[in-house]
């Protein structure tokens, strides 16, 4: 899971940047699955794992889920010192070592079924599951053309039913 920024440079098992040159040692390169989950305001439902970066932050360095705006700041954040940098690595090993990533789990099922929660139905919220995402399929898409990426769409107990179904795929389509 690379669920903070400090799991993606260093060497080591711990890091992506480690995993990627242990696979990249064998032969033949052993394929490799990584979680990219760092969206600002992560989590916004049930805050089982909040995140790291958020569209606000509160004095205590946690995020102000009940802040509205554009989450520029926090986008900003998440492109620069997250995404970027896994773009970077992607693109060294690109066709040297089979990669798949799911990206952003849990994110765009929560717009769906959670926005009438104020944590996940506010502007910056919106704003930053669905523009972070976009970002990081384009930039990763655009860099390493050969690695899988799946978008998560929940499961059928959670998105089945028909207007949360209906919800969901808007949400893709505005992506």
């Amino acid at each position: 899971w690379l669920d903070t920024k400090g799991k993606i440079l260093g060497s080591g098992s711990n890091t992506m940047q480690g995993i990627l040159a242990d696979a990249a040692s064998k032969s033949p390169p052993q394929l490799v699955t990584f979680i990219v989950y760092d969206l600002p305001n992560r989590d916004c439902h049930a805050k089982a794992s909040n995140g790291e970066i958020c569209c606000t932050y509160n004095a205590d360095g946690s995020c102000d889920y009940a802040k509205a705006g554009d989450c520029s700041a926090g986008l900003a954040e998440y492109k620069a010192e997250y995404i970027d940098k896994i773009v970077s690595l992607l693109k060294e090993y690109e066709g040297r070592v089979p990669i798949v990533l799911v990206i952003e789990p849990d994110s765009l099922p929560n717009l769906s079924t959670n926005h009438g929660d104020p944590r996940c139905g506010n502007s910056a919220t919106v704003a930053a599951y669905k523009g972070g995402i976009q970002y990081a399929v384009q930039s990763i898409g655009s860099a390493a053309p050969s690695v899988a990426m799946y978008l998560d769409a929940g499961h059928g107990g959670w998105l089945g039913w028909k207007d949360n179904m209906k919800d969901y795929v808007a949400t893709i389509r505005d992506l």
